[in-house]
């Protein structure tokens, strides 16, 4: 059934094949775009078809899917309460499809804060976890809070949702997020660069297929229907297990090796995002940050995506001189039973150990299954709580079991120090230390970090644009305006005239009170590309500038793009109370709380609006959702409850 439906999209996507392409006899259509060369999986299946089939059930083939395709598990309609940020949350399943909710409610029990949308695409197998998505009509994708736990068989907050004031429904998905969560789509030449929107096609592959580990497959399958001898059939595949071990193993590391999710590693510079190919070192293409904690050894930070760097960090892995790899133990074909699969990886530890070695330490207590249970033991992982996984690091033990696996608190890393990961070719003197400045400030941008990545820079004045931006976006995030704006002069003076400067430059103006010389960055940065935050920022310029009617134009086009930007909301709300349409102001603010339900200022400007409009029921109503609901409280705490004189 999942092959005939595959061939049934494979057709589909196919309609538009060139009459000369050799690929048409299988209607398989290759990729043209930023990923040229990709055809659809179903294409595998033709002559792989026991591999294919049997790859369909393991979790990276089912780590993006539609909802109505998705394996059923969870249980739809239970409400899910999350006391930090005191909201509700519900997934329902309808005629039409899944359906996210989140409210929450006063005293009496009656529902305010309302907002509902469509699940568009479920994130992960439910092997451990899921998580869901929406997208917009421009292409955008955005996680939404609520998560599915398979081993509790319960609802929860997903990971970086769980404290009281979290991202809610405002958190967007980028390239390197989906990239270890689907296969490449087909997007236009260049839209993977650093600097561009980071947009999805409606149509994309639904997990991370066959092409994502051997290559582009069009190339392959020419050869074989053009009656290629087996050694150009060969040549035109990536077969991992064929490849030296670093690049063998960089396959797998490709998205099983993250050091640290509070710090992570960037893309070389020059690299877009859909640029790895199996056959590269993952050194060339992604520069790994390992972290040092002060209260936590290295050996005791687990993370839910540590398979890779723990295993690496094995002495059995740096000793077997590249003989032990992932696909040691694992086919990555086949979903594993068990209590098999753990005998069988017995069976690769006594390729080394030798058997009278392994009799004489463990005796009797030694049974072929039981390498993995006492070496490799299940943990709880320390970034997603609600999830306990095999650790990969082999280790010796012993081990409190009941303690590896007992629930834990959410814990906010404390980082001291950061280092490229020491895999591969990492780079190396002061361009390490220009990769080591970028990605504290891409995460952890304070005003020390930010002036030592332009201190870097200066320095060295590398030519990709990418180190700059980040730099840029520092300076913004640190309110170092003036400094924002030279840093964008002096890239655009190199020839980075690039739209996204442009507009951090046009911000940099605007926070200076040069608004007239931001307006004019910003038409041009329009002219160039139509972004949403383009839209929204002239829009916020041209309310500073008087302009109120061209300024509601781009604020609203700002949302047509991206619905879920409260600010935009925000501002059509001033600028409705500056022209005395008071109604129509509350009506924006209170859309604005429906996507941000704990935002302080937008209570507050609501409130001024039905004070304005004389309403002393409604304003009561909101000062006392916002003494109780609002991110700061205390700034309504003084306030006095409307009159009806007044």
């Amino acid at each position: 059934m999942r092959l005939l439906l595959s061939l049934i999209l494979g057709l589909l996507w196919s309609q538009n094949v060139s009459a000369d392409d050799v690929l048409g006899k299988l209607n398989l259509k290759a990729t043209t775009g930023a990923a040229p060369g990709y055809v659809d999986d179903a294409g595998c299946g033709t002559c792989h078809s026991d591999k294919f089939e049997s790859y369909q059930h393991v979790g990276m083939a089912q780590s993006l899917r539609r909802p109505e395709i998705a394996r059923p598990m969870e249980r739809f309609g239970e409400v899910f309460y999350h006391a930090p940020s005191q909201r509700h949350y519900q997934m329902d399943k309808t005629a039409a499809g899944l359906v996210f909710k989140r409210w929450q409610q006063d005293e009496d029990g009656s529902r305010f804060n309302e907002f509902s949308v469509d699940v568009d695409w479920i994130l992960g197998s439910g092997n451990r976890a899921r998580s869901y998505l929406f997208q917009t009509d421009w292409g955008q994708l955005y996680q939404l809070p609520l998560g599915w736990y398979s081993e509790s068989a319960s609802w929860g907050m997903s990971p970086g949702f769980e404290s009281a004031q979290h991202p809610g429904v405002q958190r967007q998905v980028k390239r390197q997020c989906l990239f270890c969560h689907n296969a490449f789509p087909e997007v236009e030449a260049g839209s993977d660069h650093v600097a561009r929107p980071h947009r999805f096609p409606e149509q994309m592959p639904q997990g991370t297929g066959c092409q994502r580990c051997h290559g582009p497959g069009a190339a392959h399958i020419r050869t074989v229907l053009n009656g290629g001898d087996q050694q150009a059939i060969r040549r035109a595949i990536t077969n991992p297990a064929r490849l030296p071990p670093l690049e063998r193993d960089s396959v797998c590391f490709q998205c099983h090796m993250l050091p640290a999710v509070s710090l992570a590693g960037l893309r070389r510079f020059e690299q877009p995002d859909y640029a790895f190919r199996p056959g590269q070192a993952l050194s060339e293409y992604l520069v790994h940050m390992d972290i040092i904690e002060p209260n936590r050894p290295v050996e005791e930070r687990f993370e839910i995506n540590h398979h890779g760097y723990r295993l690496w960090r094995s002495d059995c892995y740096q000793k077997s001189a590249g003989a032990l790899g992932c696909v040691s133990c694992h086919d990555p074909h086949v979903k594993p039973e068990s209590a098999a699969f753990r005998e069988q990886v017995g069976g690769v530890c006594a390729d080394c150990h030798a058997q009278e070695q392994l009799d004489r330490v463990h005796g009797e207590r030694k049974a072929a299954n039981t390498c993995v249970s006492c070496h490799m033991p299940t943990r709880r992982t320390q970034d997603v709580i609600n999830v306990t996984m095999t650790d990969h690091r082999i280790a010796r033990g012993p081990f409190d079991h009941e303690a590896l696996v007992a629930p834990v608190l959410p814990h906010e890393p404390e980082i001291v120090d950061a280092q490229p990961l020491s895999f591969g070719h990492p780079p190396q003197g002061s361009e390490a230390a220009l990769y080591r400045a970028a990605s504290t400030v891409r995460t952890l941008a304070y005003p020390d970090a930010v002036s030592a990545l332009k201190n870097i820079l200066v320095q060295q004045q590398p030519e990709p644009l990418a180190p700059y931006l980040i730099l840029l976006d520092g300076q913004l995030q640190t309110q170092q305006f003036k400094e924002a704006e030279k840093t964008a002069h002096f890239v655009r003076a190199q020839g980075h005239n690039d739209p996204l400067v442009m507009e951090r430059q046009a911000v940099a103006l605007m926070e200076q009170g040069e608004i007239e010389p931001a307006i004019a960055l910003l038409r041009q940065r329009l002219a160039q590309e139509e972004t949403d935050m383009a839209h929204f920022n002239l829009g916020v310029a041209l309310v500073g500038a008087g302009k109120p009617k061209e300024a509601r134009k781009h604020l609203e086009k700002a949302l047509e793009l991206q619905p879920m930007l409260a600010k935009a909301y925000k501002y059509l709300g001033l600028i409705a109370r500056a022209q005395q349409h008071h109604q129509q102001a509350a009506q924006h603010f209170t859309q604005a709380l429906t996507i941000e339900p704990d935002n302080p200022d937008i209570y507050q400007a609501l409130l001024a609006e039905l004070r304005s409009l004389q309403e002393p029921q409604s304003y009561n109503l909101w000062l006392r959702r916002a003494q109780r609901f609002s991110a700061e409280p205390e700034r309504f705490a003084s306030l006095k409850p409307m009159t009806e004189a007044e």
